[in-house]
């Protein structure tokens, strides 16, 4: 699930134009307010998309999906035809874009005006629809590009309740079924924690799921994940080997 220090833009692989556009406004607006966040941009059919569409009791899918379900008959050739021939997108307040290349540069707010009627439609027919976004684990928007300064507001809102900006929280997982050699390194994680004096810095998480195993490559456990990337595989570390995979990734 989604954490307290982090951003989810949830959308296409590869992004959109809208889920670009979105992303690039949000790393903007972050480095404004200078928080330490992690942004994340998760593809609709990514695992974890999926569990947080159905914590809502809802799927995550695209525009096309919603049109498909609830049968509104969309013209998507002209669609296309607006994204092909559109120029580079403004901010709402009227400065320079902030994505002058790259998919989000094909953003329009015609472009969300024309997908509206699939946003309408979208809950009503259980769809968490593309664009989605979410702010420490909670939806604050889906279906198209809200306005940047309602997304700064509501970055405000959803991380900056306190005086103080508590550190990021890091996540390490350990992938594997249940064998010996995934508790010794689930076991291990802990001890080398203990060697840095982090361990109130860090989520630990057992992953036994092996679709997540695929989708994150890993294909003999144990594995090791630290924040989404894939350390190790297959290799059952002492809490010296993890103390020095960890030293390298996460600072006191």
């Amino acid at each position: 699930m989604a954490y307290s220090d982090e951003i989810w833009v949830i959308g296409t692989d590869p992004p959109c134009p809208r889920c670009d556009y979105l992303s690039h406004m949000l790393h903007d607006l972050v480095t404004l307010l200078d928080l330490p966040l992690r942004i994340r941009h998760l593809a609709y059919t990514d695992t974890e998309a999926k569990e947080f569409a159905q914590s809502l009791g809802l799927i995550p899918g695209t525009a096309k999906e919603v049109d498909a379900k609830a049968g509104i008959e969309m013209d998507w050739d002209g669609i296309y035809q607006l994204i092909e021939h559109s120029e580079e997108p403004h901010s709402d307040s009227g400065a320079e874009s902030c994505c002058p290349t790259g998919p989000g540069a094909k953003w329009t707010p015609e472009l969300d005006a024309a997908l509206r009627p699939c946003e309408e439609k979208a809950l009503g027919v259980g769809i968490m629809m593309t664009p989605v976004l979410i702010l420490a684990g909670r939806i604050y928007h889906q279906g198209s590009v809200p306005p940047r300064e309602q997304v700064l507001s509501w970055i405000e809102e959803a991380f900056k309740r306190d005086a103080t900006v508590k550190p990021r929280l890091f996540v390490i997982e350990v992938l594997g079924p249940g064998c010996k050699n995934c508790e010794t390194v689930y076991r291990n994680v802990f001890k080398a924690l203990d060697m840095l004096g982090l361990t109130d810095r860090v989520k630990v998480k057992k992953r036994t799921d092996l679709d997540y195993f695929l989708e994150k490559g890993v294909h003999v456990t144990p594995g090791l994940v630290i924040d989404g990337q894939v350390v190790s595989k297959g290799k059952t570390l002492n809490p010296e080997q993890i103390l020095e995979i960890l030293s390298g990734r996460i600072s006191a």
